[in-house]
């Protein structure tokens, strides 16, 4: 604390040199001798702290010295007294014999030996001799910490910044705490190839290892580079549930272009079969000799009852196809959506109803978008998962370079 303080003084007495230089010329000149006076005062103040507090820790050196020397004497002291104590009951045990014994206790006042009896006197104020080094020390130190904090309460104070900066260097939970997320994170993310839900749970886990390694970054305590890897991990795990949920929505709208299709068909097929049976019901009518006002109206029901009829096919046609199972995935096709068994389904979904209405202009490009999200899900998992494992296996692979480039990229804001 000396030497630091000296260096203050003469840091200080620099920077008032600089700030009082006649020689410095330009619009700069003014500014800086500003800051200089500026930061020349707080390193006077901070010398006085070093200064002061190196004084009352001197002072405590000394007194604590005395005080276990103290402790010290009256430990060896009653080290002393012990074996003497020790001593007489060995031999006091050594030459009684039961008979002896018995008289002993018979007496109600036996002589104590001079030299015991000193012995415990001895005992007893070596034990009440360190009872009072313990409470001066208890007393002086609390007497040098006030002192020590008096010192230290000026006109320095310091940011919620730099108290925050301070918080988190001293919480080595907090690494802890991120490195297990991290693992977390990882493992979720293997799972949700699986359980597609899960994807969620490794979403909201990445997100708070990226919040912990921005806070260890921006104090000072950990790497930017972490960040930068988390960031990147986000964007893939961003672009593949994107993915997810464009595929998902292009299924639903292949679903309702087929369907409608499938109702077109089904009343045109209905149509042409009615308009034939209408035919022969005209001819037979006319056969019958109707009247022309009985064939009309005989005619407009037949009419309606087979408009009726070409509806509710068409109908019909349309749910088969919005109620219709999705189709059983392979493993061939789980592999190519990372495991997702409910995407597989609907990317074969979507290539079904493509194949049924292959001249359909939107179902053909429904395929081929849904292909293209396949495609970013596969590159976003493979990006993602490449990111996450060459972090955690990257220093093993290069030998400790890994974690030396990370280091070089230790800063706190404000010091980039």
């Amino acid at each position: 604390m000396k030497k630091i303080a000296e260096y203050l003084r003469t840091q200080a007495a620099a920077l008032t040199a600089m700030a009082e230089a006649d020689n410095l010329k330009g619009k700069y000149a003014e500014k800086l001798g500003e800051e200089a006076r500026g930061l020349g005062r707080k390193l006077d103040e901070a010398e006085d702290r070093y200064r002061e507090v190196k004084g009352h820790l001197s002072s405590w050196a000394d007194e604590l010295e005395e005080i276990q020397n103290k402790a010290d004497k009256a430990l060896g002291d009653s080290k002393d007294a012990q074996r003497v104590i020790d001593s007489h009951a060995a031999k006091a045990d050594e030459k009684s014999t039961p008979d002896k014994k018995k008289e002993k206790e018979s007496d109600a006042s036996p002589e104590e030996d001079p030299a015991l009896k000193r012995a415990k006197d001895d005992l007893e104020e070596a034990r009440k001799r360190l009872n009072t080094a313990e409470g001066d020390y208890t007393e002086r130190s609390n007497h040098f910490a006030g002192k020590i904090r008096s010192s230290i309460d000026d006109d320095m104070k310091d940011s919620w910044w730099t108290d925050f900066k301070a918080w988190v260097a001293d919480a080595e939970w907090l690494k802890d705490w991120t490195e297990r997320l991290s693992w977390l994170a990882t493992a979720a993310g293997i799972v949700a190839m699986f359980i597609p839900v899960v994807g969620w749970v490794a979403l909201g886990l990445t997100i708070a290892v990226t919040l912990s390694h921005i806070t260890l970054a921006a104090t000072g305590n950990g790497s930017w580079f972490d960040v930068v890897m988390d960031i990147g991990a986000l964007k893939m795990a961003r672009n593949g549930l994107k993915a997810a949920k464009a595929i998902k929505a292009l299924q639903q709208s292949s679903r309702k272009a087929a369907a409608g299709l499938a109702d077109d068909s089904a009343k045109t097929g209905a149509a042409a079969a009615n308009a034939g049976a209408r035919k022969t019901a005209a001819r037979a009518a006319r056969k019958r000799g109707g009247t022309s006002s009985s064939n009309r109206k005989a005619a407009r029901a037949r009419k309606l009852r087979m408009e009726a009829e070409n509806r509710a096919a068409g109908k019909k046609a349309a749910d088969e196809v919005r109620d219709a199972e999705l189709p059983e995935a392979t493993l061939r096709d789980k592999a190519g959506t990372i495991g997702d068994a409910k995407l597989s389904q609907q990317m074969k979904d979507i290539k079904k109803w493509r194949d049924e209405y292959p001249d359909n202009p939107t179902l053909a490009d429904n395929a081929a978008q849904a292909q293209r999200h396949q495609n970013m899900l596969q590159g976003s998992w493979a990006v993602g998962t490449g990111l996450d494992l060459g972090d955690k296996f990257g220093n093993d692979v290069s030998g400790g370079e890994y974690d030396r480039m990370k280091g070089r990229m230790e800063a706190p804001v404000g010091q980039w």
